[in-house]
């Protein structure tokens, strides 16, 4: 079995886990959220480490815990809750890909059983009006009513087929504002925004837009000054003024302006970015991040070295 030293596995091991495996959302706050977010960002971690052994734990702890069985299919609570009878799609994918690539590096069938599974669970229920949406609620038997744009990343359309339909909710975004739309409407058919964007949908969304081979000028334009004249972009933003309505930055933000700037070749800046998540992580703020940020962050830097 691979098994991995990498000093990231142990500080979630004594921070983020309960006795019996689990992921918490909070630091040292066993009563914080169980997510299938994070069971499935640690696993992409633990991928990109090859640790085949700790892989394998928390494959053990996502069926016995995140895997509901529904008849001839099985779906994965998004969080560990009684009464959770729905999923995430983009969590769902995450894991799917995730399983996929450790089914390939470990040579364990298995892993790619389950994520054919989950897949089939997804194209099988998942769909409103010819879309894939955003969950499925098991107990009323009734898909989402929309799709969060965010969610169409690479790990989507490799985890689907018969996609062409949600790149052209990419292709079509109106690439005269700065900021996009964060969801589409399947039953009304709009593209439907708020007032307050967050970074992280706004990022995703241009990075999902890039892998399907369609640039984003004005928001690309947007980035790259924001950061070149303020050295930072913040947690959230008012759509009309374009000024930042919060005063704080997230290292999760930092992931995807890292990953955006490598997408549009501005790897210095991208460089940049990494070296001022670092030293706003060793401002004591990865001592209280969630784990959504924490694992991001060492994400980014695994991926830069």
């Amino acid at each position: 079995m691979l098994f991995s030293t990498d000093p990231t596995l142990q500080v979630v091991k004594e921070q983020y886990t309960n006795q019996e495996g689990l992921i918490h959302a909070y630091p040292l706050q066993q009563d914080s959220e169980y997510l299938s977010e994070s069971i499935g960002l640690y696993m992409e971690y633990l991928v990109l480490v090859k640790d085949e052994e700790r892989f394998s734990e928390q494959y053990e702890i996502l069926m016995n815990n995140y895997q509901i069985q529904q008849g001839d299919l099985i779906f994965i609570q998004w969080v560990l809750k009684m009464n959770t009878k729905a999923n995430a799609l983009i969590d769902d994918v995450r894991i799917i890909s995730a399983l996929h690539d450790a089914s390939t590096l470990f040579e364990e069938p298995k892993y790619a059983e389950s994520a054919n599974q989950l897949t089939l669970a997804i194209t099988s229920n998942q769909k409103s009006n010819g879309y894939t949406v955003d969950f499925y609620d098991w107990s009323l038997n009734m898909p989402a009513k929309r799709i969060t744009l965010s969610y169409l990343t690479n790990e989507f359309f490799q985890s689907t087929t018969d996609t062409d339909n949600m790149k052209d909710l990419l292709k079509n975004l109106d690439d005269t504002t700065v900021f996009f739309p964060e969801y589409f409407d399947v039953t009304k058919r709009k593209y439907r925004e708020s007032e307050e964007v967050h970074m992280i949908d706004q990022l995703l969304i241009a990075i999902n837009r890039e892998n399907i081979g369609y640039p984003s000028e004005i928001f690309k334009t947007w980035c790259l000054n924001e950061w070149k004249h303020e050295g930072k972009i913040y947690g959230r933003y008012d759509r009309q003024t374009k000024t930042a309505s919060v005063t704080y930055e997230s290292l999760a933000v930092y992931y995807y302006l890292n990953t955006y700037f490598q997408k549009i070749n501005e790897p210095d800046l991208a460089k940049e970015v990494l070296e001022h998540a670092e030293l706003l992580a060793s401002e004591s703020t990865i001592g209280e991040a969630h784990f959504f940020d924490y694992i991001h962050f060492q994400l980014m830097k695994k991926n830069m070295e």
